[in-house]
């Protein structure tokens, strides 16, 4: 069975499972109050484990997002369910909530992204919010799961291919008072539930014959992944190449683990096909100062 496929039923059983919990969890009244423990068999800042008590409770499964906050600060965890009493988290997780000791208190919460706050205030007062903006079309749909500060500019390239296109967008946007928005709200591309992301549910069943995403990361050079055929990821990387000039060198992405090819990928499962998506990696620098340009020269090749 395809992700694409486990990943649509498992919002429907979740749907049923926690259709009584919709309005508290909209609300965030859902919240439980849990101890977790800091261990060093968790090597992903991005993970946490909670007893199955409290996943059964909250109507999760693996592998969706939930909400942890310690104190003032919360982060996006991926679930791993488990058979201990006690929840855990990695050092880099304790790192991302601001705890210390070996053991804390948190709330968990499966309101991962807010449901009605706007992006200004969300901008402002820190917090992590959701968007579709949606069009009759399955030609393409374009995403930036980590817009606002989490990789900055990228929401805006996919909305801007989007206005230009009249296709589909899809994005997150977070914040973070000071800094900090990519270690509190980003969430992998081959982790993202659309459990967790009722906006991105609505258009996980249906049948697009492409997905483009937008990156941000640290590296000097623009990368070009994902799983679409070799031919269309090449012509993303002249097209974008030709764009900027000598202003960044633009290449096919290379590196197995950030290559963008997994079927987990979100860019990849939410294609009609599985294997569909174009992901494109980014400096700070070319979504700074060739932001629009960039997402022009992608429109181009979609158009």
């Amino acid at each position: 069975m395809t992700r694409r496929r486990l990943l649509i039923q498992s919002v429907a059983a979740a749907g049923t499972f926690g259709a009584g919990r919709a309005a508290t969890a909209a609300a965030g009244s859902d919240d439980e109050r849990r101890e977790v423990r800091v261990t060093g068999a968790i090597s992903d800042d991005e993970v946490c484990r909670l007893p199955r008590s409290v996943t059964s409770s909250l109507g999760v499964v693996a592998g969706q997002q939930v909400r942890l906050r310690h104190e003032d600060g919360p982060a996006v965890f991926t679930v791993v369910p488990t058979d201990e009493a006690v929840g855990a988290v990695g050092t880099g997780g304790r790192d991302r909530l601001g705890a210390t000791g070996d053991a804390f208190d948190v709330e968990v919460s499966t309101r991962v992204v807010h449901p009605t706050r706007d992006e200004a205030t969300a901008a402002d007062t820190g917090g992590f919010v959701e968007r579709l903006v949606d069009a009759d079309d399955e030609r393409l749909v374009v995403l930036a799961p980590h817009g606002g500060y989490i990789e900055y500019g990228t929401d805006e390239q996919a909305t801007h291919v989007g206005e230009r296109l009249d296709v589909p967008v899809w994005y997150c946007a977070g914040w973070w008072p000071g800094g900090g928005a990519f270690d509190r709200w980003h969430v992998g591309s081959t982790d993202i539930h659309p459990a967790s992301f009722p906006r991105l549910a609505e258009v996980s069943n249906r049948s697009f014959d492409a997905v483009v995403g937008f990156h941000g990361w640290g590296e000097d050079h623009v990368a070009v992944g994902g799983a679409a055929p070799l031919d269309r990821r090449r012509t993303v990387r002249d097209t974008i190449a030709a764009a900027v000039g000598d202003a960044f060198d633009v290449r096919l992405a290379s590196d197995e683990s950030r290559d963008g090819d997994h079927p987990d990928n979100v860019v990849n499962w939410l294609s009609a096909s599985g294997r569909d998506g174009v992901q494109i990696e980014q400096p700070w620098d070319a979504r700074r100062e060739y932001g629009r340009t960039i997402a022009d020269a992608v429109a181009d090749v979609f158009e």
